[in-house]
């Protein structure tokens, strides 16, 4: 057993040398000499490659973020500066918005041609009276600039010169218009086509039309929506021809066989800003020429 054991030991050992040298003799055998040459390459072109292939796109990334954020501060500048344009703009269209409506108001105080005899004081309207809101308006003129009481008054608006109402109360330096919406008003007026004359009245709101009444009631035939309606004058508070409004609707009168005839007045009243005192005395004064 002894002997046995002796000679087992040292093939076993010359078995595993042998084994080892045919391991390196294949691993020699399929790495030749140009095998070695190309590891290099290898390692350069793929694992360097690639490292500096991630090294270029981080700075790429860094680069283009950093251009990206300077192209965003020239934009935000951009934008500051047209934004301080466009402010500058806004404020020179609202000046010339202003300056072109003070022009259209300073057009209209000129541009009166009715009445071309009359004196026409001119006012601005600066309140209401706080004891009579929605039927009496306050203008910038008194008796000291020539305003009496009972002076028609009018006004000029989209190219139409329009009765607006009557002096009802003078002082000093204001004085109190009663407009013709007020159920108080009255006018002689007339159908400025078919010279049916009649009596207008206000029913005392500013957006409800004004009552011509006592119109006989065979015009009825004649009326048409859109006629013009004129004072008369034979009142002697309102010159006559001045524009009172247009008909908008007419019906019988229950109580009478007169017509009452719906009339929207052709000045707003919500809009006005000058209004004209009119002198009629001396419309109503002989002249020089006529007397000599």
């Amino acid at each position: 057993m002894k002997t046995g054991s002796q000679i087992h030991g040292p093939a076993r050992a010359m078995h595993k040398k042998a084994g080892i040298c045919l391991v390196l003799s294949i691993i020699v055998l399929f790495i030749s000499t140009k095998t070695i040459v190309k590891v290099p390459g290898f390692f350069n072109g793929y694992i360097i490659g690639g490292i500096q292939k991630g090294l270029s796109a981080i700075g790429s990334f860094f680069t283009g973020t950093i251009g990206a954020v300077s192209e965003l501060r020239n934009i935000e500048r951009d934008y500051e500066a047209l934004l301080e344009k466009v402010q500058d703009y806004e404020l020179k269209v609202r000046d010339y918005t202003a300056l072109r409506e003070e022009n259209q108001r300073l057009k209209e105080l000129l541009g009166l041609s009715t009445l071309p005899d009359a004196k026409k004081i001119a006012a601005h309207v600066i309140a209401r009276d706080p004891t009579n809101m929605y039927s009496s308006l306050v203008i910038d003129k008194g008796y000291i600039n020539g305003i009496r009481k009972y002076m028609p008054v009018v006004a000029y608006q989209n190219g139409v010169e329009g009765l607006v109402g009557k002096i009802i109360e003078v002082k000093a330096s204001t004085s109190i218009l009663q407009p013709l919406y007020d159920q108080r008003f009255f006018a002689a007026a007339r159908l400025a086509k078919t010279r049916a004359e009649g009596m207008l009245n206000g029913q005392g709101f500013r957006d409800v039309p004004l009552n011509l009444l006592y119109v006989p009631k065979a015009e009825a035939d004649l009326l048409k929506r859109g006629d013009i309606v004129v004072t008369s004058g034979l009142d002697e508070i309102f010159p006559s021809e001045i524009i009172i409004g247009r008909v908008e609707d007419w019906r019988l009168n229950e109580l009478s066989s007169s017509l009452v005839i719906s009339v929207q007045p052709a000045i707003d009243l919500s809009r006005i800003e000058y209004v004209f005192a009119i002198d009629i005395e001396p419309l109503s004064s002989p002249k020089k020429e006529a007397i000599q």
